[in-house]
């Protein structure tokens, strides 16, 4: 990277720290109603570990699990959800830009057009899908630690798988809304590779039919994000592998990412042509 490079996204760094910071000052200026609606729906966002805890109840495991080490998938995948729509809400409702036409007015700005997406809506309120996941990996970590099942030193892989995880959600998420420069109507397309991958993420993947689990290992890999290293952590099979391989495939699928949002940048036709 040269001098000219490194500065460029050093301004671009302050400048979205900046952004950020304003628009948190501008939506805690009501206080109240983000802080009761956030744990509101991070209350009734709650269902889906719900389900799992009603099968575990009855049945004590599933496909080996515990109740402990669901809620550690659970809590991986959650949290990197959060914080892919707290960063990114504006790529996933990003339809409507093409649909609107608004999209020319992001062309041109003098900063990349994802940047400038990602600067636009800080959502705060989906941090409530960070609080349900941080909540119910810290009852699993308990027990699991009490247990001697994890160490202290796993703290540490779990924290970076989230970070791959939250990675490969936003690859999906870019991936899937460039497809909006070709077919405009992205919702239904949305509804299958983010909505029900996520969902089908929270559960140990041993659960589902093999077509299903490639698909979240080599398709559209959000399992490789929580479920390969989680199962490795927690003495279930795997090597060391299992630990270095997320950061390989989520560094590779954003690479992949903005290659597809920049291919079809190309292919736009602006409101005005």
């Amino acid at each position: 990277m040269s001098r000219g490079s490194f500065r460029r996204l050093i301004g671009l760094i302050r400048l979205y720290a900046l952004l950020i910071s304003a628009a948190v000052r501008a939506k805690m200026q009501y206080k109240f109603d983000f802080v009761t609606s956030t744990l509101l729906e991070s209350l009734m966002g709650a269902y889906d570990y719900m389900v799992a805890l009603a099968a575990l109840w009855r049945f004590h495991t599933v496909a080996g699990w515990n109740i402990y080490e669901v809620g550690l998938l659970y809590s991986v995948s959650k949290i990197g959800w959060g914080l892919y729509r707290t960063f990114l809400e504006e790529v996933d409702r990003f339809e409507g830009y093409i649909v609107r036409g608004d999209y020319d007015s992001i062309l041109v700005r003098p900063y990349p057009s994802l940047f400038v997406l990602a600067s636009r809506n800080f959502a705060l309120e989906r941090l409530s899908f960070v609080i349900q996941g941080a909540a119910v990996m810290v009852i699993s970590l308990k027990g699991l630690l009490a247990s001697g099942v994890l160490s202290l030193a796993s703290v540490f892989h779990l924290l970076l798988a989230i970070v791959w995880t939250t990675l490969l959600f936003s690859a999906v998420g870019i991936a899937t809304s460039a497809a909006a420069f070709v077919i405009v109507r992205i919702e239904e397309l949305q509804v299958f590779t983010q909505n029900a991958t996520s969902t089908a993420s929270l559960y140990p993947l041993e659960i589902y039919p093999a077509w299903l689990r490639n698909m979240l290992l080599y398709v559209i890999p959000l399992g490789v994000g929580n479920y390969i290293p989680v199962r490795y952590l927690l003495g279930k099979g795997g090597t060391w592998l299992n630990l270095a391989v997320p950061a390989v495939v989520a560094l590779l699928s954003i690479m992949l990412a903005v290659w597809l949002w920049r291919l079809g940048e190309t292919r736009y036709h602006s409101t005005g042509s």
